[in-house]
């Protein structure tokens, strides 16, 4: 899938995947016009579609590129070499925020597409987000030093509690305008230090 489009040069693939996004991000995939992405990535409205066989492929490829990125930047970031399971999780958010920071057009494309109703995308997108999430756990919880905790069960729990947070935050946020990442970033991590007092034992104990 695609190939025709990874064989290219990179910087052709980014002025794509820039145009795509730009344009996906301002209008609900329904809207979104392929003529307006051929059109700002400099190529034919045939040439698109020689790379991508539909709409549909080219709005999946994008969002499963963007929750690439997110992850290449939290391995690249050091944060999984941290044993102590708050200390990564808040390294991780860090280096969420700074991809997102670093590449503006990932976040407003991948934040619309989160919530994308369509159903022609919705139930691939809800696809993804799930393979994600499962790599998400895996991220937070391997290698992990979980001594700390009071009981085996509550790592379960803090994970779940974690990628609650992150998205009752984004969820809550969006309705409010444009979202302040580093404000976003502060909020979580003071959070997160919360269930490290609520999850781990206390030096007395």
């Amino acid at each position: 899938m695609q190939e025709s489009f990874r064989q290219l040069k990179p910087e052709k693939q980014q002025k794509i995947i820039h145009a795509a996004m730009k344009v996906f991000a301002q209008s609900p995939y329904s809207k979104a016009s392929t003529d307006d992405i051929a059109s700002l990535a400099g190529i034919s409205k045939g040439l698109l579609f020689y790379h991508f066989k539909n709409k549909k492929e080219l709005y999946c490829f994008l969002y499963e590129y963007s929750c690439g990125k997110i992850l290449e930047g939290i391995e690249q970031s050091g944060a999984l070499a941290e044993t102590d399971f708050f200390d990564r999780n808040i390294k991780i958010t860090q280096s969420r925020v700074r991809t997102l920071a670093a590449y503006p057009d990932i976040f407003e494309f991948a934040l619309r597409a989160y919530y994308e109703t369509e159903p022609l995308v919705a139930a691939e997108i809800k696809t993804i987000n799930q393979q994600v999430l499962n790599s998400n756990y895996r991220v937070m919880y391997e290698n992990i030093d979980t001594s700390r905790f009071r009981c085996d069960e509550d790592i379960g729990k803090a994970i779940r509690m974690i990628v609650w947070i992150g998205d009752g935050f984004i969820k809550e946020r969006r309705t409010e305008g444009k979202l302040d990442l580093q404000a976003l970033e502060a909020e979580a991590c003071t959070y997160i230090e919360v269930l490290r007092q609520g999850f781990y034992r206390s030096n007395k104990e």
